[in-house]
């Protein structure tokens, strides 16, 4: 049954209001996907809404091998949180580049939310812990 309720909110999108928090840089990567079309020669490309309603950009990154380059800036973050937590926004999903080998910086934000209020986060690193999409996009 939730797997039925979780489909039909999908399709609907008539789910929880969420937003996606992602490294600075990738705020269209989900939106420009793959670049599949289905129909080479259409003139018009619809895509689909997104889940989340809106992004929010974390200026920090590791490179390939685990190098801290930018740290998380950790008052920034939370002051980006609880102005979307005040609009009424009580979901987000976190993808950070190289988060599958490298989840300090999605933990860091992890717990700030937490203690801002969120009550539902996904975490890219615990819910596919394989290369994910920025990894595949802008190397």
């Amino acid at each position: 049954m939730g797997t039925t309720v979780a489909t039909n909110a999908l399709l609907e999108r008539h789910g929880d209001r969420v937003i996606l928090v992602i490294t600075k840089g990738f705020e269209d990567a989900l939106r420009i996907g793959y670049q599949n079309r289905p129909n080479i020669f259409a003139r018009q490309i619809i895509l689909p809404t997104m889940l989340y309603e809106q992004v929010i950009e974390v200026d920090e990154r590791y490179d390939a091998n685990g190098y801290e380059l930018t740290p998380v800036n950790i008052e920034q973050v939370k002051q980006d949180l609880q102005t979307v937590y005040n609009t009424g926004i009580r979901s987000f999903a976190i993808v950070f580049m190289h988060s599958d080998r490298y989840p300090k910086h999605e933990q860091q934000i992890a717990k700030i939310a937490q203690e801002v209020g969120f009550i539902q986060i996904s975490i890219s690193h615990q819910s596919n812990q394989s290369i994910n999409e920025t990894h595949q996009q802008r190397r």
